[in-house]
């Protein structure tokens, strides 16, 4: 999955450095793995924005996945790693906040009941939503992906269950938010990153989505 370009300047020099550190990473990853592309992205567009709280795993998350799926990213002196070493040395002491916690759980809750079961990586997958939903844009934007048909993917791999709820083919960030809801058994209610989205008016009219 490559992140997407755009036409504005500082979004193109932000894409352009996410594909940089991306093919970097992946040189350290399982060849062919189906996630590795998508970690390397979120990861890459945290990193270009100086958050890596922002990926919405933590420092020792962020180890881990490194362990599991890019064995010696932390360690090596690739130039094009060097920005995330030096950022994943600060992350580790400072840690990360939550500023939506009752709603990252209940998006925890609900992606946990419909996980794909022997699965390593998606834990990590349930975090990194979570937290992309408390973002003001469509789910693929946040997340530096493609398009809508990556995130599609990305859920159909691990939650499949989930996927073929979607009968309505509400967007991705609006369908899970209202799921989360659904599943804890409160009413339908918006992920909190949505109205400040520009489609929010479109997405949330009256008319069928």
């Amino acid at each position: 999955m490559d992140a997407v370009l755009t036409s504005s300047p500082a979004q193109a020099d932000i894409s352009v450095s996410v594909q940089r550190f991306a093919r970097a990473l992946l040189h350290h990853a399982p060849p062919g793995h189906p996630d590795a592309g998508f970690f390397a992205t979120v990861i890459g567009t945290s990193l270009a924005h100086h958050d890596l709280a922002r990926s919405g795993l933590s420092p020792e998350e962020i180890a881990d996945l490194m362990d599991h799926l890019f064995p010696g990213a932390l360690q090596s002196e690739d130039a094009r790693l060097a920005a995330f070493v030096e950022q994943y040395a600060l992350y580790a002491v400072h840690g990360r906040g939550d500023p939506q916690p009752g709603f990252t759980l209940l998006m925890r809750v609900l992606l946990e009941a419909y996980r794909a079961p022997d699965l390593g990586t998606t834990a990590w997958v349930t975090g990194v939503l979570a937290h992309a939903c408390l973002r003001p844009d469509h789910l693929w934007r946040d997340l530096g992906l493609a398009g809508r048909e990556d995130v599609t993917f990305l859920l159909a791999r691990h939650y499949p269950g989930l996927v073929m709820r979607n009968t309505r083919n509400l967007r991705w960030k609006k369908f899970l938010a209202y799921s989360a809801c659904e599943h804890a058994g409160l009413p339908p209610s918006a992920a909190p990153g949505c109205p400040q989205c520009e489609d929010h008016g479109i997405c949330y009219s009256s008319a069928p989505d």
